[in-house]
C-alpha cells in the first residue's frame, strides 16, 4: 500500500511545473505548535530528518507552543506561501477549535494540506496508582470524592472533562498544565488523577493506565479498553498528524512535500519513533488529507452542537 501511494506521489511530482526545480534552495522551517518532548515534537523531529535527506536542505524544527498549536497556526497563515515555512500539527487544532471558540484567528481555508502521516491513540488516562481501573470505577470514585482533578493542556482537552462531568452529574475540576510535558508531570506526580493524552501515555506503561478511548474506534495500543461512545457518551473524535502550508503554496511544492511524507511512512527510523508511542503510521495524500480535514471539521461541529456546547 505504501509503495503504491508513494508511486502516486512521485508521478504527481514528475508532472509538476518547471518551477519545482528551484525548490528548495534554502533551509526549511518545520513548525511544531507544542513544546519539546511531547508526541508532536518527537514526530516532527523524526520527520524533519527524513525530509532533510530527501530534499537536500536542512529542515529545522521550530517549537512555537501555545493554544494547542493555535498560536503557531495563526502565524503560519500570514507567512509566504513558498514552502519554506510548513507545520506538522494534530488535525483537531483546525477541525475542533471552531466548535469551542467564537473567535478563531484562522480558518481551514487559510491552509493547504500536503498529506497526513499518523493517527493518534487519543485516550482518557490516569496514573496507575489511581483508586480506579476503568471508566465506571472513575465515575463511582468521583461521586464519592467530588472535585477530581483533570490535567488539561488546552480548551480542546477541557471539553472532554466538561462533557464527562455533565453527562454523569459528577464534579471534575480543571488543573491547567503547560502542554504535553506538563500533563505528563501532573500525572506522574499524581497532582491530577485524570488527563487527556494524544498517545504519549504509551511511553509510560508502568505509570499510566487507559480509562477510555476518546476516538471513534478502540485505540491500537489498548484494544481491550472501550471507546467513550461504547461507554455511553458519543463524543469520540479522531485525530491525525497533518502537514500544513499557507494557502496558495504552489502545487508542485505540495507534491514534493507529499512525496517526502510517503517516504517517511516507510522509513524505519521514523516508524520506530511512531511505534514507541503507538502512533499508527497512516500516510494520506494531499487530496485525501484535504477531504478528511473538511469532513472532520463538519463532524466535530455536529458532535459539539449535539452536546450543547456553544463556542465561547
Amino acid at each position: 500500500m505504501f509503495k503504491t501511494l508513494k508511486a502516486a506521489a512521485l508521478i504527481a511530482l514528475t508532472v509538476a511545473s518547471p518551477a519545482l526545480a528551484d525548490w528548495p534552495e534554502r533551509p526549511i522551517s518545520l513548525i511544531v505548535g507544542f513544546g519539546p518532548g511531547g508526541q508532536s515534537d518527537l514526530l516532527g523531529r523524526a520527520l524533519a530528518s527524513v525530509m532533510a535527506e530527501e530534499l537536500g536542505v536542512p529542515v529545522n524544527v521550530v517549537n512555537r507552543p501555545g493554544a494547542a498549536g493555535g498560536a503557531a497556526l495563526a502565524g503560519l497563515r500570514s507567512m509566504p506561501a513558498d514552502g519554506y515555512n510548513i507545520m506538522l500539527n494534530p488535525t483537531q487544532t483546525i477541525t475542533l477549535t471552531p466548535a469551542l471558540m467564537a473567535q478563531v484567528p484562522f480558518s481551514i481555508d487559510d491552509f493547504s494540506f500536503a498529506g497526513m502521516l499518523t493517527s493518534f491513540d487519543i485516550a482518557l488516562i490516569a496514573p496507575t496508582s489511581a483508586p480506579f481501573d476503568d471508566y465506571a470505577g472513575m465515575i463511582a470514585h468521583t461521586r464519592e470524592n467530588p472535585g477530581l482533578l483533570f490535567a488539561a493542556l488546552s480548551a480542546t482537552t477541557r471539553i472532554f472533562a466538561t462533557e464527562i462531568a455533565r453527562a454523569n452529574d459528577i464534579s471534575i475540576e480543571i488543573l491547567p498544565v503547560d502542554g504535553g510535558p506538563g500533563m505528563v508531570n501532573a500525572i506522574l506526580g499524581e497532582q491530577a488523577l485524570l488527563a487527556y493524552s494524544g498517545g504519549v501515555h504509551h511511553r509510560y506503561p508502568e505509570q499510566m493506565k487507559v480509562i477510555a478511548a476518546l476516538t471513534t474506534e478502540r485505540n491500537a495500543g489498548s484494544p481491550d479498553v472501550p471507546t467513550i461512545a461504547e461507554l455511553g457518551l458519543p463524543i469520540g473524535m479522531d485525530m491525525q498528524t497533518v502537514l500544513i502550508a499557507p494557502a496558495g503554496t504552489p502545487d508542485d511544492v505540495i507534491a514534493r512535500l507529499e512525496a517526502t511524507l510517503a517516504t517517511a511512512a516507510e522509513n524505519p527510523a521514523f516508524r520506530e519513533v511512531a511505534d514507541s508511542m503507538s502512533a499508527v503510521v497512516q500516510f494520506r495524500t494531499a487530496a485525501e488529507a484535504t477531504e478528511i480535514m473538511h469532513k472532520q471539521l463538519a463532524s466535530n461541529l455536529a458532535i459539539m452542537r449535539a452536546a450543547g456546547v456553544q463556542p465561547q
